[in-house]
């Protein structure tokens, strides 16, 4: 059985996965008078590239049925590479196909920033969210008896079951230390995704590619950690979480005081084409 105290923690991380976003997009839409619609166009740009279109290259690279995939999946080098490459690729260039097209009329520095709480926000909401209500929809199952009927269909339909067997166990260990360690992730995910919003933007309203591809560069590496930690290389979690937010933080504030702060004239550094909506 499920005790009480998991589903409370479990609706805890669900609701501040929603809340927090949102409270965070309402205060810089009204702080600095910013239009919601880029930071709708934000969400959904990580939709579109991250989950949509990576989707592509990761049912190729990381199927287990097919060689490439048990080629990639049985190296942790060549799985860690992949893996991190492909997110670093497909958001980075999903920032820079929008910056230069949906939102090339939009050259006030706190486009960038609208960007980025729009793509980090929704992403939290996405995976954290999305990933509390599922297990309480499971451990509720599990309460009821009926998970084990979900594993035999599954199981029937030539899934592999293997994760869904250990479930129960991960579900029932899920304690208040677990949402805290999730929240921070995410937190720490948003400022790395709105310093990338900067840099991209840079990038675009600069013309110079070495910084989107130095986006896509940076992007991997903070995926590293969480990689070797699958590998057991890094073999505690907190660990991995304490390098994430070093390494968000310094990047944000770094890119807050070599791009944004210093942009204080809006129309000091325009690309051909660009025309500002102020």
């Amino acid at each position: 059985m499920i005790g009480s105290s998991v589903f409370v923690n479990l609706a805890l991380m669900t609701a501040v996965s929603i809340i927090f976003p949102v409270i965070l997009a309402i205060w810089w839409v009204k702080t600095r008078n910013e239009k919601v619609s880029t930071i709708l166009i934000g969400a959904a740009t990580w939709f579109v590239f991250a989950i949509v279109l990576e989707s592509i290259p990761k049912s190729i690279l990381f199927n287990p049925a097919l060689p490439t995939g048990k080629a990639v999946m049985g190296n942790a080098v060549l799985c860690t590479v992949f893996g991190c490459l492909l997110a670093g690729v497909f958001e980075e260039t999903g920032r820079f196909v929008v910056f230069k097209t949906i939102l090339r009329n939009r050259t006030n520095k706190e486009t960038a920033i609208s960007h980025g709480i729009g793509h980090g926000g929704f992403e939290a909401i996405f995976v954290m969210g999305i990933t509390g209500i599922q297990y309480i929809i499971y451990a509720s199952m599990i309460n009821l008896g009926t998970f084990n009927e979900l594993i035999e269909q599954a199981k029937a339909m030539g899934t592999d079951t293997s994760a869904m067997k250990k479930l129960p166990e991960q579900i029932m260990s899920f304690t208040l230390g677990n949402v805290f360690l999730n929240i921070s992730e995410r937190v720490f995910a948003v400022l790395l995704h709105i310093g990338l919003s900067i840099l991209v933007f840079y990038a675009v309203k600069r013309s110079k590619i070495q910084l989107y591809i130095l986006s896509v560069a940076l992007h991997a590496l903070f995926d590293v950690p969480a990689a070797l930690y699958q590998f057991v290389i890094i073999k505690e979690m907190y660990i991995v979480e304490i390098i994430f937010a070093v390494y968000a933080t310094v990047f944000f504030i770094l890119m807050l005081k070599l791009f944004y702060k210093k942009d204080d004239n809006h129309t000091d550094i325009v690309i051909p084409g660009y025309v500002s909506e102020e």
